[in-house]
């Protein structure tokens, strides 16, 4: 039997505080891409002097597949709270979804194409039919089906080897024109090239599972009642991933396929879950970060826009041009800014910008954007 839902009453600040410590983590990880060729080339870790060498080994140990994976699995809660939502007020939710995700796949379209390839909102539209057809499966069903898919994906990978981000395939004339080209020749270079299996999926989808799993509980309405659940993961979760994204780290250097399977699959949803645990532990102290997971979708195109201006040859060229800890640093400067910002335009309007153009597109009309004064 499925599990019942009880109906939404009101927004959810834990998770709103999630969606902007996971924007945070994103950004961090993004940023080495915005920035650099590390990525592409695979030099990660052993650029510039000592310091930036940690930087680098510190941001691929504690951020790299974690926090997309984390975003993953908030999607499937926010799947949950919105299912929750549409049948409290007895809306249809199916026809209404399926138009939520072909708009927000036309708009991850867009900034693949227009803007950067290392777009991550197709995957999440085309992985979200997935949460339509288990939706009504119960918590053991979803949690078997997110096992098999785990260790299907260890075991794929494991043998086939990790696979590439359909940017590193370029070779060092293609990595060139993020320095030197024009903005025509990059947009032409993301229309044409292909796209291969991504190691970092099989998990997204798990992710997404456990996500619904987790948004029908209950847990982030009221996470000081789970506390003492939540704090039990760390007994086994963080043991489980600090070994497993040592193992991620080492098997990436080397090149063994079978570790950083490991380390993508065991390794990275364990540190995943403990920085949920810890967030969910202090929500209400993080209340900052909700303005900015608020409209996480904005920000997030948001950092793609100000990073490919700054670092690509048609903007300010500064790709491969500044040291990793200095990358870095710009990071949390350019994520404070919009901290600030969020926490002003959500004072005044209801949505983001982009939440307002998504919501408006997937209702065929123009959605009120002003909050009653």
């Amino acid at each position: 039997m499925a599990a019942t839902l009880q109906p939404l009453k009101e927004r959810i600040l834990a998770l709103d505080v999630l969606r902007g410590f996971a924007l945070l983590g994103i950004f961090v990880v993004n940023m080495l891409d915005f920035s650099s060729s590390a990525l592409r080339a695979e030099t990660l870790g052993s650029r510039g002097g000592d310091l930036d060498q940690i930087v680098d080994i510190a941001i691929a140990f504690l951020a790299v597949t974690k926090f997309y994976l984390l975003f993953s699995f908030l999607f499937g809660v926010g799947f949950a709270v919105q299912m929750r939502s549409a049948e409290a007020k007895g809306r249809p939710f199916v026809a209404f979804y399926l138009r939520r995700l072909l708009v927000l796949f036309g708009i991850g379209l867009a900034h693949a194409i227009l803007i950067w390839d290392g777009d991550i909102l197709r995957l999440y539209a085309v992985a979200g039919v997935l949460l339509l057809l288990v939706r009504r499966l119960s918590t053991q069903l979803l949690l078997g089906l997110a096992l098999v898919t785990a260790v299907g994906g260890l075991l794929f990978f494991g043998v086939m080897g990790s696979g590439q981000p359909v940017s590193s395939l370029l070779q060092e004339a293609g990595i060139a024109l993020f320095r030197e080209g024009t903005y025509g020749e990059l947009v032409t270079m993301r229309i044409n090239q292909g796209e291969v299996p991504d190691i970092q999926t099989p998990m997204v989808l798990v992710m997404f599972l456990l996500g619904l799993v987790v948004g029908r509980s209950g847990v982030l309405e009221d996470p000081t009642r789970y506390a003492p659940f939540l704090r039990r993961w760390w007994k086994w979760a963080l043991p489980v991933g600090l070994v497993g994204n040592a193992l991620l780290v080492y098997g990436f250097t080397i090149g063994d396929s079978w570790l950083t399977s490991l380390g993508v699959h065991v390794g990275a949803p364990a540190l995943s879950f403990v920085y949920l645990s810890a967030v969910l532990l202090n929500a209400s102290r993080l209340g900052w970060l909700a303005p900015a997971g608020q409209m996480a979708l904005s920000n997030y195109l948001t950092q793609s826009l100000i990073s490919t201006t700054l670092f690509y040859g048609y903007g300010f060229g500064l790709y491969d041009q500044l040291a990793p800890t200095a990358t870095f640093a710009l990071t949390f400067v350019i994520f404070a800014a919009q901290v600030v910002i969020s926490a002003a335009w959500m004072s005044r309007f209801r949505f983001g910008p982009m939440e307002w153009l998504w919501r408006s597109l997937t209702y065929g009309q123009m959605q009120p954007m002003a909050r009653a004064t």
